[in-house]
């Protein structure tokens, strides 16, 4: 089930606060219902993929220590873990909007068509990783009705990528990882730093245009870009370090990651609330 990847579905906070809503209503408990269906509906995903690569996750040193792939559970109790993940899962989502319920099965689709295929497929993987974090920043708009700026979707969508490609680049230069994620021998290095780079470039600029909409009486959000560049520097200097191959692990144990991060929210949420 990965509980340490649930920390993702917090994105799904991302548009109620962004957009000052989060304690209007019953906004907070409307979010809080949308994260638990992620991370149930996410289980999923992670369950099937584990099913799927239980051969190549044995060769994996770290992999390998997964129930799985160790043998410490077997196949059918993993499905029967599915299941209870599903039924919970579209209990939670039966409680929130129809369009949120959309983007739940937009991102379950992705997600096992990432397991059945598409994670071979050059590029396209990437973007249909990147995808699920998109997904999982519009549910928390579809969930609670809150409107999301263009502005938003744009760092949501690139910011993904720099998480997503920064892990490839790690997992390029450790050749471990070809046997048990062959794409990676397609990805060239140059052209992982590329794509970073890029992306980083674009999350960086739709972050700048947006922070510089907020109110102009608070400059907590025009200030708050300077903790998000020492964070997204920090965060790539550690992939070029060789720190990148588990984000969330990166992102939960280095202390100015932490801090950065910390500061980041508490200005955005000084400038909106």
């Amino acid at each position: 089930m990965r509980p340490k990847q649930w920390t993702k579905n917090l994105l799904v906070f991302a548009a109620p606060v962004a957009a000052g809503k989060i304690f209007h209503g019953n906004t907070l408990l409307k979010t809080g219902l949308a994260f638990l269906a992620f991370c149930l509906i996410s289980s999923v995903g992670y369950i099937v993929n584990d099913i799927r690569d239980l051969e190549r996750d044995r060769k994996n040193p770290k992999k390998s220590k997964r129930p799985l792939a160790s043998g410490k559970i077997t196949t059918a109790q993993a499905l029967y873990v599915l299941a209870l993940c599903a039924l919970l899962g579209v209990l939670a989502a039966s409680a929130l909007s129809f369009s949120f319920q959309i983007v739940l099965l937009l991102y379950l689709a992705a997600t096992l068509s990432y397991s059945f295929g598409l994670k071979h497929q050059p590029v396209v993987e990437l973007m249909v990783v990147a995808l699920g974090f998109v997904l999982r920043a519009i549910a928390g708009g579809a969930a609670t009705d809150t409107p999301i700026s263009s502005w938003f979707l744009v760092v949501a969508s690139f910011g993904s990528l720099v998480i997503v490609v920064a892990k490839r680049l790690a997992e390029a230069e450790s050749l471990v990882n070809a046997d048990v994620r062959p794409v990676i021998r397609d990805y060239p290095l140059p052209f992982l730093r590329f794509v970073l780079t890029v992306s980083a470039a674009v999350t960086l600029t739709g972050y700048s245009l947006w922070a510089f909409s907020l109110p102009e009486s608070r400059h907590f959000g025009q200030i708050s870009l300077l903790p998000l560049c020492l964070g997204l520097f920090r965060y790539v200097w550690l992939v070029e370090k060789g720190f990148g191959e588990v984000p969330e692990d990166l992102l939960l144990h280095d202390l100015v990651l932490l801090l950065s991060g910390f500061a980041t929210a508490v200005l955005l949420l000084l400038s909106m609330y």
